[in-house]
């Protein structure tokens, strides 16, 4: 049975069998031991040279509103 300690309680350590381990680590629940081996990470290739920044681009002015007269249904005088 192994020994774990969850992030619920990580100054206490317990027993848990094999399906609850799994269930545990499964949902992110175990405490990571400091002393366990840690995987190396995969190297990456490298990347490409960042392009040079391009000013942006003004944008066209937007249309003016062109507003409607009011007709017979939306005056109050008719």
């Amino acid at each position: 049975m192994p020994t774990v300690r969850t992030t619920m309680q990580p100054d206490r350590e317990i027993e848990v069998d094999d399906a609850e381990h799994v269930d545990l680590q499964r949902q992110g629940l175990l405490v990571e031991d400091d002393h366990a081996p840690v995987a190396e990470p995969e190297p990456t290739a490298p990347a490409a040279p960042a392009a040079p920044e391009q000013p942006a681009a003004a944008a066209p002015p937007a249309a003016p509103v062109k507003k409607t007269p009011a007709g017979p249904a939306g005056s109050k005088e008719s």
